[in-house]
């Protein structure tokens, strides 16, 4: 894999608590100077992004990151994002449904926000730390059934983040009708390579300048 091919698989994540608009803007020039795959930013900065980058590359976070919402505010706020013009979006599932093995209100939210926004590309994070293999098998089998584009693994907030084994995990009960996105510590070119070499699609990281930096020996 070549420099421009691995930063084209990187989603530029700015979802800090203190992250301000001026940072938004900033972080889609770096985007759109090094080729990052998205910017990924909460609904209320899609549009500050939009100033610089076209709908296809900003990525809008929703119910992020606890997914304590009901169904109905998480799919309002992903249509806003939508409207906003975010072209992806990444939506933390209903971990508590998913711990109570409430699996239809689960299916039920995920063939909503898909049939409710058919025109973007939608990543499932699933936040894999709080997660049994069992539950990780049966949520990715209904991403699939449901026709979400990705699943991910970690919003980065979680007890851990991304690891080798949950995206080969993904990878195989996918079977390859979804792609992977590795989130969450990834901090280093070293780390961004393991993960794209272990199939992950896309890498979502805080670090994506730091990341490049690395990779183009610039600065």
């Amino acid at each position: 894999m070549d420099e421009k091919e691995l930063l084209s698989k990187i989603d530029y994540s700015v979802l800090k608590a203190t992250t301000t608009e001026e940072d938004v803007f900033r972080a889609a020039e770096r985007t759109k100077e090094l080729g990052f795959a998205t910017v990924c930013v909460f609904p209320k900065h899609v549009k500050i992004a939009r100033v610089v980058l076209p709908g296809e590359r900003v990525c809008s976070v929703v119910a992020f990151p606890l997914s304590s919402v009901p169904s109905q505010l998480k799919l309002a706020e992903a249509l806003f994002a939508a409207e906003e013009g975010a072209g992806e979006l990444d939506v933390v599932v209903d971990i508590g449904a998913v711990k109570e093995g409430n699996w239809k209100r689960v299916e039920e939210e995920l063939v909503e926000l898909r049939n409710n926004l058919s025109d973007r590309i939608l990543k499932l994070i699933m936040e894999c730390c709080y997660l049994t293999e069992e539950e990780k098998v049966t949520l990715c089998r209904l991403a699939v059934e449901t026709g979400w584009d990705y699943v991910k693994t970690s919003t980065g907030y979680g007890t851990y983040g991304a690891t080798v084994g949950d995206v080969e995990l993904l990878l195989r009960c996918s079977e390859g009708r979804v792609k992977v996105k590795a989130a969450g510590g990834i901090k280093s070119l070293d780390l961004a390579r393991q993960f794209l070499e272990a199939g992950a699609d896309r890498i979502g990281t805080s670090s994506a300048v730091e990341i490049a930096k690395e990779l183009l020996h610039r600065w």
